[in-house]
């Protein structure tokens, strides 16, 4: 009933078989007394997401990799559909934002909460970086632009750049990067997991965001930008936002294209 690794507690254990049910890398098994048995030659396939400990209601399960200590009780109130609903549909891509800058404290909280969105097989892999001011964030779209230079299509952004516009970072006050190791095959993907739902967060803050595409796709072409940041060879910039208060209000939805979908 045990392993090096996970353990069940056969007094706490209610023999309902959830954890058999419910582990993704299928590491518990029935066992002949009911209590569940922990299949030994997979427990280092184990990706301590942990679903076990959360779902067992005797709280039988010990995952020695993660604290028992730091799991949080789980949510009994959600907000309702509309509540949410409210919230996806009047989240707007700011590009105009007041010069105020946001308490780095804020920021943290927001990160923070990122730690618990989906990752490709909960490996937590991806990292924050937060260019604090407006300075700094200049110079890392003065970066973009330095490599937009020699490309004609270009041009008009790097007209606009040198007549001291900011058409790569909107002259946000602050912009969040993620980063990552640049062999990470799902970098990308978890990245835009992770934004999509801070940007809820931010909204909820009073916040304003919008991606920096620009920023993401000219990291990709020349390392550099990344290494300005502070970031080596082996890391790769995955996305990238520029946050900040807005400086207008947006007083309603637009409209979106009908729905496309298929039922099979």
């Amino acid at each position: 009933m045990n392993s090096a690794k996970i353990f069940i507690d056969p007094a706490k254990c209610r023999k309902d078989g959830i954890c058999v049910k419910i582990c993704p890398c299928q590491i518990f098994k029935p066992g002949t007394s009911g209590v569940p048995e922990v299949e030994a030659g997979l427990v280092s396939t184990c990706i301590k997401c942990g679903h076990c400990v959360s779902a067992c209601p005797g709280d039988a399960i010990t995952v020695k990799a993660l604290d028992t200590a730091d799991f949080k009780p789980g949510i009994s109130e959600l907000p309702e559909f509309e509540v949410f609903e409210n919230l996806v549909m009047s989240r707007r891509s700011i590009r105009t934002f007041k010069s105020e800058p946001v308490k780095i404290e804020l920021l943290q909280k927001l990160v923070e909460m990122t730690r618990y969105c989906p990752t490709a097989k909960n490996t937590q892999t991806l990292s924050w970086l937060i260019v604090n001011g407006h300075d700094k964030v200049r110079q890392v779209a003065a970066d973009v632009i330095n490599l937009f230079r020699p490309v004609e299509q270009m041009a008009p952004m790097v007209a606009a750049f040198d007549k001291g516009e900011d058409p790569i970072c909107r002259n946000a006050p602050q912009l969040l990067v993620v980063y990552g190791p640049e062999k990470y095959t799902w970098g990308t993907l978890d990245a835009a997991i992770a934004i999509a739902n801070l940007e809820l967060a931010a909204k909820t803050s009073g916040l304003g965001t919008c991606w920096g595409g620009f920023v993401t796709h000219a990291a990709a072409s020349d390392k550099q930008i990344g290494k300005n940041l502070g970031l080596n060879d082996s890391e790769k910039i995955f996305a990238a936002l520029m946050i900040g208060y807005p400086k207008y209000a947006y007083r309603k939805v637009p409209p979106r294209n009908p729905l496309r979908l298929k039922i099979v």
